[in-house]
């Protein structure tokens, strides 16, 4: 009896590894598979098919109806052909293969009828019925693992009995992903959040089950770091950026233009800066005008301004600002330094250098118009007269330390003038540029001499 059941054996091993070469059907094209002997064990059906894949079981991978599946060696259909792909058919063939139970892989699967997701064993067979927009894998081992779904256009995350474990919020399927990578590895329940949207388009952020933890109302939201993590996240309101703890309450008011400038000022309270050391540029909504914040979004320096510069590394003393068209600079507490005389924000800031310097007062002088006269004079970096407007016109005083001199006009001529106002060189030229060559000159000429005479001095 056992040598009968042994040669039973042997001849169903023969007969298994007989259907194992591929051949296409010359007349009708298409496929099947035939024994050694040169006839056909699996008839030609398919329209296209794969070699046996060989192992404690054999099968091989057909495609029927534009659609694959699997079928074993005597020609049965063990996966049926519903699969897109030969990789999804192939994968299901190979779980047929391992002899796992039916319903213990899941895959997911578009319905061609009304184009559902579902999932399906390796049978084919539907496990949970097509009911999603889309689908994904599942991911994880028993008894924690979920496959990313979509319903009503947002992703969420079903576990192996169908249940919707994680809330369909998610815009995308990798963040439901992460979000039930959350759920299996439950380091961070308490504390992981994630930017999301709800259906009016409001931005808000839940945790990992889809819940919402900070309401959704902002019209755009940063992550809390990397990770979802960080203490503070960078949200959008009216047009402007803050920033929010994990509880939402405001830690910097919406107040700043850019994402990039509200993490910027959240750096500075992450860092322990001082407060009061620190302050941005930014315009009050409701006028445009222009004051500076600190980094909670508080006013430093009241709006009502024009137009502003930074204070030099947005710690300094000093900031040039434009008020009634003209620019002056202001100090940390928005006390003026130098008024507002001046055209150009470069000049006023050239003042507030000498200021924050300690320069003599007058050192440098600055032409200016007198807006009632129509005269043209002097101001020193205060933006108080230092040569009495009574010209029709002037310009900048030439750099040198011991010869400062500068083109002005009056009478109709241009000359050159010393830093008391005096013309140095007589006003007999027709145009600036050529009283600029005549002052260039002279400073030349006037510092050479008063290294010479020096040296002179010097040698006796």
């Amino acid at each position: 009896m056992k040598k009968i059941l042994t040669t039973i054996c042997l001849l169903a091993g023969i007969g298994l590894c007989q259907a194992q070469t591929l051949f296409q059907d010359e007349v009708s094209k298409l496929y099947g598979y035939k024994n050694s002997d040169g006839s056909w064990l699996v008839a030609p059906q398919y329209q296209y098919a794969y070699p046996f894949e060989k192992g404690r079981k054999i099968f091989a991978v057909v495609r029927l109806d534009q659609r694959y599946g699997c079928i074993d060696n005597r020609g049965e259909m063990i996966v049926r052909s519903i699969f897109p792909t030969k990789e999804e058919a192939l994968e299901c063939g190979r779980q047929w293969q391992t002899g796992d139970e039916p319903g213990k892989w899941l895959y997911p699967l578009k319905n061609p009828t009304d184009r559902k997701w579902g999932f399906v064993n390796y049978y084919g067979n539907w496990k949970f019925e097509p009911e999603y927009e889309d689908a994904g894998m599942f991911v994880g081992v028993e008894p924690k693992s979920f496959a990313p779904v979509k319903k009503n256009n947002r992703w969420g995350c079903i576990d192996r009995r169908g249940t919707m474990v994680i809330a369909p919020v998610f815009l995308e399927k990798e963040h439901a992903t992460e979000a039930g990578m959350q759920w299996i590895h439950g380091l961070h329940y308490t504390t992981w959040v994630y930017p999301t949207q709800n259906e009016r388009g409001r931005w808000g952020y839940v945790d990992y089950l889809g819940r919402w933890v900070v309401d959704p109302k902002y019209q755009d939201c940063g992550h809390f770091g990397e990770d979802n993590m960080f203490e503070y996240a960078q949200v959008k309101r009216s047009g402007r950026w803050g920033n929010i703890d994990r509880k939402g309450e405001e830690v910097s008011f919406c107040i700043f233009f850019s994402k990039e400038e509200a993490a910027y000022a959240l750096k500075q309270k992450v860092d322990g800066r001082d407060i009061k050391g620190w302050r941005l540029p930014v315009t009050e909504p409701a006028t445009g005008l222009w004051g500076w914040v600190d980094y909670s979004g508080e006013w430093a320096i009241q709006p009502k301004y024009q137009e502003v510069c930074n204070f030099p590394n947005d710690t300094g003393d000093f900031a040039a600002a434009k008020y009634n068209d003209f620019w002056g600079v202001v100090g940390t507490d928005g006390t003026l330094i130098t008024k507002h005389v001046f055209t150009l924000a470069s000049e006023a800031t050239k003042a507030g250098q000498e200021w924050d310097t300690h320069q003599e007062l007058g050192h440098w002088q600055y032409p200016i118009k007198n807006t009632q006269t129509g005269y043209w004079g002097y101001v020193n970096y205060k933006g108080e007269w230092s040569i009495i407007p009574h010209f029709q016109d002037a310009r900048t005083f030439i750099e040198t330390w011991n010869n400062r001199v500068a083109p002005a006009k009056k009478e109709g001529k241009w000359g050159g003038i010393d830093h008391t106002g005096q013309f140095v060189i007589q006003n007999i030229y027709e145009t600036s540029a050529d009283a600029y060559k005549a002052c260039r000159e002279w400073a030349s000429k006037s510092k050479f001499n008063a290294y010479k005479e020096t040296t002179v001095r010097q040698s006796y």
